[in-house]
């Protein structure tokens, strides 16, 4: 089967290697769209991510929709069946997975980490525990970004946001996007949104209706939200950019006793921040670790029509064009929010 293998920084190879075969609990399933993260460009760019390292060759891509070809006889899938894939093989005997806390779990085995096949290539062999069929309705491509919008929808469901409070998302990309659309769903007040790139401000203003959409390298993002609140700043902010200046950003647009929720994944192994800020306001900050089986709830959201996740595919290559994919993911260029690669 032809599969891309990142064999050194920003060189990915389109390869032929031999087809997995699955094993008496597993299901062979075809890859249909895979969604380039912003962690598969930092693998690209600077060889892992945070302390977690590539191991060359590489296997990318965890964001994917796929077709069953083979399934066990005791399986509820069938050969034709098209599912939605969760990237994260769970253990489910530590006391995580017991507690119900999958995302958790630290013997996890996630598509496109090191050592474990990513879903840059024709054929996987998963767990049945890891697909979802999906209605007639969804495409392959909104299948795909079912693991971005569980990103976000793990987010705001962490945050407990109540009805009528204010949030500021900063990072207009995929993730951001699902995170602001899911609060707003649930009811969130006065919204801000906030990114460097203005096409993906005006493609937010038009999809996803935020009530303020700022452009952080013409405005500062906490002098206009200071004077949009009249100083109280927002209730729950939600990170999901990873840079060290919207880390700093984050802490400080939160209101005293307020909440922030980081779910962007730092390029670095630290960042520094302010502590006696944060304590003076008591702030409650929360990491966000991926999604925790997030599919079948955002499933049901996207048929109900309460969000729509369609628009953020704005760019769809084969596989043997993956580099110049992973080119417009890496620079913004074109318009690009998510970039698809299908097979």
């Amino acid at each position: 089967m032809q599969a891309v293998r990142l064999t050194a920084g920003r060189t990915l190879e389109l390869t032929d290697v031999p087809a997995p075969k699955p094993g008496p609990d597993e299901i062979l399933v075809a890859v249909r769209s895979v969604g380039i993260c912003a962690s598969d460009v930092h693998y690209y760019k600077h060889g892992g991510i945070g302390n977690q390292r590539c191991v060359y060759p590489h296997s990318l891509g965890h964001e994917c929709s796929a077709k069953v070809v083979k399934a066990p006889s005791h399986s509820v899938f069938r050969e034709g069946d098209r599912v939605a894939v969760e990237p994260g093989r769970y253990c489910f005997r530590c006391e995580h997975c017991r507690e119900g806390k999958y995302n958790r779990c630290p013997n996890v085995r996630f598509l496109g980490g090191p050592n474990e096949a990513g879903a840059f290539q024709e054929y996987l062999s998963l767990h049945e525990s890891q697909l979802v069929k999906i209605p007639d309705s969804m495409s392959f491509d909104e299948a795909a970004l079912l693991e971005p919008m569980g990103v976000g929808y793990h987010a705001v469901v962490l945050s407990a946001l109540k009805p009528g409070e204010s949030i500021a998302v900063f990072g207009a990309g995929a993730v951001g996007l699902c995170t602001l659309a899911l609060a707003r769903a649930c009811g969130a007040g006065e919204t801000f949104l906030f990114d460097r790139v203005q096409y993906r401000l005006d493609f937010s203003g038009k999809q996803y209706g935020p009530d303020h959409c700022v452009n952080s390298d013409v405005v500062d993002p906490l002098e206009y939200i200071r004077e949009t609140t009249g100083g109280r700043m927002v209730d729950c902010v939600f990170e999901a950019v990873g840079a060290g200046q919207t880390f700093g950003w984050a802490f400080e647009a939160a209101r005293i006793g307020g909440r922030v929720m980081l779910i962007g994944i730092p390029p670095d192994e630290q960042i520094w921040f302010d502590p006696h800020s944060q304590r003076r306001r008591e702030l409650l900050v929360q990491n966000v670790r991926r999604s925790n089986r997030a599919l079948h709830p955002c499933i049901r959201l996207i048929e109900r029509k309460t969000v729509s996740i369609a628009p953020l595919a704005t760019h769809r290559f084969p596989l043997d064009r993956i580099s110049e994919a992973m080119y417009l993911a890496e620079t913004y260029e074109d318009g690009a929010v998510r970039v698809m690669i299908r097979m």
